[in-house]
């Protein structure tokens, strides 16, 4: 059997309740058995148990959804429950032609009479082996906060490990060896959802760049409606604009701290550094973080233990010593 996971959502539930679960179902898999792990923006770090990954970032139809929850809606507004489960299937029908190509360009033996292609989809409650991967169907448009009935013992959690391998190419385009210190500053924006104080972006860096050379990572997915990291103009920092996540968990492996900021609701970047053995001061305003509170502390004692940490900053009680790290 050939089993072909695929997750269709946003990226905090794929951290959070979906390649955590792959994991642990690895480890029970028969003899024989392999694993397809299919994602967007190069997400293989997460899928070390993968013999293949596939990234469906170019799939038109999966370029043209927005993500939410486990699930791809038919992008933005609000056109109705039997309209997103309609193209929940157009989506996964389309996804299962583009996969099995990529399979068949690489792994032909696994296409035939004596191999069956199992496809699990994150939009899916599927059980399999007494596992259980995606959401409900009637879901697929709710607002569910990631906190909400996360299930740990479901998973199996594990420290992401960056791919160095990219190193060079990392270092050439930011300019500078990455064994020298750095602060990583990442921001977060989306175009929809609440909308809430704006951040001192600027005069945070400024801080951090009396101390030390400040990295400001950008980036955008051209998914609709995805959120996106961008700066304006500020002299005296290095502008990394990453186009995958390798490129990220490299930064985040060497910097000396990461200091990252939200806007609008709690971004999924702020997960990765602890989720890779880091911590991460997590800026946001006060509306932002009220919902969450104890949902950190959550993550914090149950998910997060390999060493990082989010530790959460309210913006309107932020002082320059919290900046510095003193």
């Amino acid at each position: 059997m050939v089993y072909v996971f695929t997750f269709l959502g946003e990226f905090g539930y794929e951290l959070f309740n979906w390649q955590g679960v792959i994991r642990k179902f690895a480890a029970a898999i028969a003899p024989g058995d392999a694993i397809v792990c299919c994602s967007r923006a190069r997400v293989y770090p997460l899928y070390e148990k993968a013999d293949l990954y596939v990234d469906i970032s170019e799939a038109p139809i999966f370029k043209r959804s927005r993500a939410c929850c486990y699930s791809a809606t038919i992008g933005a507004g609000a056109p109705g429950r039997g309209v997103n489960r309609a193209f929940d299937a157009a989506l996964r029908a389309s996804l299962r032609s583009f996969i099995s190509n990529r399979i068949r360009a690489v792994r032909p033996e696994w296409i035939g009479p004596d191999r069956e292609l199992m496809f699990i989809f994150s939009s899916r409650k599927t059980a399999v082996g007494g596992f259980v991967f995606g959401c409900d169907a009637d879901r697929i448009e709710d607002e569910a906060d990631i906190g909400d009935g996360l299930e740990v013992a479901n998973n199996c959690y594990a420290r992401i490990s960056p791919d160095l391998g990219i190193r060079c190419e990392v270092e050439r385009r930011a300019g500078f060896n990455l064994s020298e210190p750095y602060v990583l500053v990442q921001m977060r924006q989306r175009r929809v959802g609440p909308a809430s104080a704006l951040l001192p972006v600027a005069e945070i860096v400024n801080i951090l760049g009396q101390q030390t050379r400040v990295v400001r990572l950008s980036f955008e997915t051209g998914r609709l409606l995805d959120s996106f990291s961008r700066f304006d103009t500020q002299a005296g920092c290095v502008d990394y604009p990453a186009r995958s996540f390798p490129e990220q968990a490299c930064l985040i492996h060497f910097a000396a701290r990461c200091v990252f900021l939200t806007e609008g609701d709690f971004g999924s970047h702020t997960y990765v550094p602890p989720f890779m053995g880091r911590d991460v001061l997590a800026i946001a305003p006060r509306s932002v973080y009220e919902p969450w509170r104890n949902v950190i502390d959550f993550w914090n004692r149950d998910v997060f233990r390999f060493g990082g940490q989010l530790v959460p900053q309210v913006a309107e009680e932020l002082t320059e010593e919290a900046v510095r790290g003193v």
